[in-house]
């Protein structure tokens, strides 16, 4: 966790963007992701870390929900795309993705070995307009 880090602080923003989730003083967990080449909409997760003394303490889906937050500053529609293996998942959590909305596009078992299969998921977000109360619609349409 620290050497991607370190990496990163090296050239920040180039390509990838950084969130982090700190617990104090003590990193809990982070995400560097980058708005993915020839696309509009689609953004790649590059690196997706949680501590291991913060698995399945919600550490996880508030880094996405950050993620989520910060594509919708600037936009109003955005893809997240995430490429892991099974072993890389299940130290975040098992089922991990499917479980805070994204959907599995592709799986290739045994990929990396037996045991470790690839799986690509990938979430659309979107901000939300408000809908209008029932009593303002009815009221409109008299």
């Amino acid at each position: 966790m620290k050497e991607t880090l370190a990496t990163w602080k090296e050239r920040p923003g180039s390509p990838f963007e950084l969130i982090e989730l700190r617990d104090g003083a003590i990193l809990a967990g982070f995400c560097l992701y980058y708005h993915s080449p020839n696309t509009d909409y689609t953004y790649d997760v590059h690196t997706f870390v949680v501590g291991r003394d913060y698995k399945n303490k919600a550490v996880g889906p508030r880094l996405v929900e950050l993620l989520e937050e910060r594509l919708l500053e600037t936009r109003t529609y955005a893809v997240i795309r995430i490429e892991t293996s099974k072993v890389k998942e299940d130290a975040i959590g098992d089922g991990f993705f499917q479980s805070i909305g994204f959907q599995t596009i592709g799986h290739i078992p045994a990929f990396y070995d037996a045991e470790n299969d690839y799986y690509i998921y990938v979430k659309a977000v979107s901000v939300r307009k408000p809908h209008k109360a029932a009593a303002e619609t009815d009221a409109e349409g008299e």
